[in-house]
């Protein structure tokens, strides 16, 4: 964490549907494949693990681990080279309203952490590009090239694990409720990351989230999506797989 500025309260940021519109972690994978077609052939691993996963056997740690298989044999430099690349990319995508929380809760000297549950080889230089003080992402072992199915030291970064990872470094109480604290999502698995914070901001929530008791009273943000309707959004995503638009087009 930085001591250049003043001491103030605690922001939190989820990533992906919170900061941006996209599930990061999928198109970080179709990123890779454009450059490696025949990665493609290397996903249907991880649709032939989906049963696994259904019947309750595999959990969803062992299914992330399992749809990085794209990446097999790649050298981790490689994956990092691409992970700082799409940051760069990524960095546009930012909804505009969350740019501007995030500059104000800089200015007023908060300490501005990301927390999310994609690849920290893409998240962390993401955080930097943003200026957050720190980024929490899933970890990922990177050593020598990749295995088929990578390790993640520390579990998959989602849920309460968030909250553990933040208490553990002294940024939430054991117990209870930070009281200068906020919270940013727009996902139901961060309903513990939110419940940790004073205040919560939900991000195009779904009617259930925005219905959850215990979230009575959070702000809602309602930033545009690229997308009128999750056909539409389907769609650009295969479009973008295909080299025919670029992820941000309207």
């Amino acid at each position: 964490m930085t001591d250049e500025r003043k001491e103030g309260g605690l922001a939190l940021f989820d990533m992906d549907g919170t900061l941006l519109p996209w599930d990061t972690q999928y198109v970080f994978s179709c990123f890779v494949v454009r450059r490696h077609p025949w990665r493609r052939l290397l996903l249907l691993f991880y649709l032939a693990c989906l049963p696994l996963f259904f019947l309750g056997i595999w959990d969803e740690t062992r299914m992330k681990r399992a749809f990085l298989c794209y990446l097999w044999r790649l050298p981790a430099e490689t994956v990092l080279q691409y992970g700082r690349e799409f940051a760069g990319l990524a960095e546009a995508w930012i909804y505009p309203e969350l740019r501007e929380r995030l500059q104000k809760h800089r200015e007023e000297g908060d300490a501005c952490v990301m927390v999310s549950a994609s690849p920290s080889f893409y998240t962390e230089p993401l955080g930097r590009l943003l200026g957050f003080d720190a980024v929490l992402g899933t970890d990922v072992v990177l050593d020598g090239r990749m295995p088929l199915m990578p390790e993640l030291p520390l579990g998959n970064n989602k849920g309460k694990v968030k909250v553990e990872r933040l208490r553990s470094m002294g940024l939430l109480p054991e117990q209870g409720v930070r009281k200068d604290s906020i919270a940013y999502s727009d996902s139901a698995a961060d309903i513990p990351m939110l419940l940790a914070c004073r205040r919560q901001v939900l991000v195009n929530p779904s009617r259930n989230l925005k219905k959850d008791a215990r979230l009575a009273g959070a702000e809602c943000l309602y930033p545009p999506s690229p997308w009128r309707s999750p056909q539409e959004k389907k769609w650009k995503i295969v479009l973008f797989v295909m080299g025919m638009i670029s992820i941000k087009d309207k």
